[in-house]
């Protein structure tokens, strides 16, 4: 029977690698044409949105995209700790999860088919192309690019939590809406 490393070993070993995961960032990470595609992704589609934003309804929208990045890096930090995908380039040393989708580029598209898409018929069809894109054009690229290292996931998997993710927030919204009417 395998000895239970001890807490402090633990965190020992913890330590150990978030300092070489840093050392690593500084020398192999920061300033490659990966970091700076991180960079766009995490500053243009804030702008874009910004520029789009209907103003009468910013506070609900907002809340709305908070919610997305609450829950896509919760989700994110689980399918990380569990091995189940990884990042070798990140826009900060400081998060395993992919900070760049997880608060601007998952947020911003699923706000934008918030604020356009008033019927749930039309906001499920427009996820659905959403949760395919993501899904089957979105994460190849970044394999791609070498960003994104799934290991025990696949595509398919990602297409029901993308769609899910955005169905039970609206529904979410929906509710918190008439409680506040209330």
């Amino acid at each position: 029977m395998s000895r239970v490393p001890s807490y402090e070993e633990v965190q020992q070993i913890q330590s150990a690698a978030d300092v070489a995961g840093r050392k690593n960032w500084i020398g192999a990470t920061v300033f490659t044409y990966q970091w700076w595609i991180l960079v766009g992704l995490a500053v243009i589609p804030i702008i874009i949105w910004w520029r789009f934003v209907d103003r009468k309804k910013f506070f609900e929208i907002l809340t709305y995209g908070l919610l997305v990045a609450l829950v896509s890096g919760l989700l994110d930090a689980i399918g990380v700790e569990t091995d189940a995908w990884d990042y070798k380039y990140d826009l900060v040393p400081l998060l395993d999860v992919f900070i760049v989708y997880d608060v601007s580029v998952l947020p911003v598209a699923y706000m934008a088919v918030y604020q356009y898409c008033q019927t749930w018929r039309s906001f499920a069809i427009a996820n659905l192309i959403v949760a395919f894109v993501f899904s089957f054009i979105s994460e190849p690229l970044l394999i791609w690019l070498d960003i994104y290292h799934p290991a025990s996931w696949k595509h398919i998997y990602s297409f029901p939590g993308y769609f899910m993710l955005a169905v039970l927030l609206r529904w979410v919204m929906d509710l918190l809406k008439r409680k506040s009417l209330v």
